[in-house]
């Protein structure tokens, strides 16, 4: 809700700071963000941020660490059943359902990935690859119908 008032002061202040001169960087400052880009380019892979790994070696270490947290939940019933003892082996191996339940849910996984054709699971890649396409595209339109409402506002100024 722009006022009268607040656009010819926004208007004012662009006026005036177009009047004033540019300032130059000073040359230490531009040889110093060079060789801080140099630098940092010039680092190997795995001191790199993780989104500019390689895209394999990525997929790597999520199929990884994946599966070490499958691996712990599923052995995680084993020493709940070896603690039986007293009250206290009641309690641990209360929790024992738990590693029996993942246990049972990746036998059925396992056995319904036998038992189905290559051809429905190929159909379920493609579906699930659509939906992520159809998510990313509607995050990319609403991105976009906010930015220009954002715009708008700058323009008329």
């Amino acid at each position: 809700m722009d006022t009268p008032e607040q656009r010819e002061l926004e208007k004012f202040i662009d006026q005036q700071l177009k009047k004033l001169p540019e300032r130059e960087a000073p040359q230490t400052l531009v040889a110093n963000v060079l060789a801080a880009i140099s630098a940092r380019e010039s680092r190997p892979w795995w001191k790199q941020p993780f989104t500019s790994w390689p895209r394999n070696t990525q997929a790597l270490l999520f199929a990884a660490l994946s599966l070490g947290f499958a691996a712990v939940v599923y052995l995680a019933w084993r020493p709940a059943e070896a603690l039986n003892v007293g009250p206290l082996g009641e309690r641990v191996s209360s929790f024992a359902w738990l590693g029996r339940a993942f246990e049972t849910i990746a036998n059925c996984a396992l056995l319904v990935l036998r038992l189905l054709p290559w051809q429905w699971l190929v159909a379920f890649a493609v579906v699930c690859i659509a939906m992520y396409a159809a998510c990313v595209a509607t995050g990319f339109a609403l991105y976009r119908i906010a930015g220009r409402q954002d715009l708008r506002g700058l323009r008329a100024t």
